[in-house]
């Protein structure tokens, strides 16, 4: 559930500063006025997302210089390093 976070209409309030997080699902209903004070509230969007930036699958080269032990399935249950 993300968290998503409101700014009172005159800032800064005695009770919620700058403003506000609460952690919401997609079918919750937006506060208009915040739990505190009572004060107009608006939504506001999140700056930015992260996110990986590469999903590609590390060669072995890569794993090995990244300090990752490499196995290779030789049969059922048994591993040998590569």
């Amino acid at each position: 559930m993300p968290l998503v976070f409101y700014r009172p209409h005159k800032v800064p309030c005695r009770l919620c500063g700058n403003g506000f997080e609460r952690r919401e699902s997609a079918a919750d209903t937006r506060l208009s006025h915040c739990h505190k004070c009572g004060q107009a509230v608006t939504p506001l969007l999140p700056d930015s997302v992260s996110s990986p930036q590469s999903a590609r699958k590390p060669s072995i080269r890569e794993a090995k210089a990244a300090g990752f032990t490499v196995l290779k399935k030789i049969s059922s249950g048994e591993y040998e390093k590569q």
